[in-house]
């Protein structure tokens, strides 16, 4: 369990953001939804906690902590989109949710974006799949180019493709994509440049799954 400590730090660095108001709840996730596919539905997002039973198993529901009030208003009106073809809720955060200490602990939390102040994750990083040679970026500015990925990872190994995301239905960038290296060895170095400025944002970097792989 978090020390009294822990859990002020975080309530501290939520209370940046706007609090608990600038969180979600979502629900009806698929069960093998994946953290790439949650921050690519919703590109605002800076956390992901997952809501798990009592003996760690997921139940298709997490807690979405997003950069603003406005921006986790916003979420909730996607409410009842698809994500892999399955509607999900999105409302606001439950009070039974909050009761537990579902929101102000770190354990089921992955990829937490990073904040202005600093280049580190406060959350977790997934685990590296086995045979990963791709990462996932998040947050990055509308006006984007290759060039800069290339920049930001030309120590890390040579690229073999960057791919953007797009929506499928109104063909508007959603602010990420995979980048995809010759050698596993790359994505390593290249997640630890999680929190740089690209145009003068800061972004979000995760290991992303191969297709068909589960959580």
């Amino acid at each position: 369990s978090l020390s009294q400590s822990q859990h002020a730090n975080d309530a501290s660095e939520r209370q940046k953001f706007g609090g608990i108001e600038a969180c979600a709840f979502v629900s009806n996730l698929p069960f093998d939804v994946d953290e790439t596919e949650i921050y690519t539905f919703f590109p605002n997002a800076r956390s992901i906690e997952y809501l798990k039973d009592r003996r760690g198993k997921f139940k298709g529901r997490a807690l979405v902590e997003f950069d603003s009030k406005r921006a986790a208003l916003e979420a909730q009106t996607k409410s009842g989109e698809e994500i892999k073809g399955r509607p999900i809720t999105v409302a606001p955060p439950k009070a039974e949710c909050l009761k537990a200490g579902f929101g102000s602990s770190t354990d089921n939390k992955v990829n937490t974006r990073p904040t202005q102040s600093g280049n580190s994750l406060k959350g977790k990083i997934s685990e590296r799949p086995e045979g990963c040679n791709v990462v996932f970026v998040a947050g990055v500015d509308k006006d984007v180019e290759d060039e800069h990925m290339h920049n930001l990872f030309k120590d890390c190994g040579e690229i073999s493709e960057i791919r953007w995301i797009f929506d499928r239905r109104s063909g508007v960038f959603k602010q990420c994509g995979c980048v995809e290296f010759k050698e596993e060895e790359a994505v390593d170095r290249a997640i630890l440049k999680a929190g740089s400025m690209v145009l003068g944002r800061p972004i979000r970097i995760n290991f992303a799954r191969p297709k068909g792989s589960r959580r």
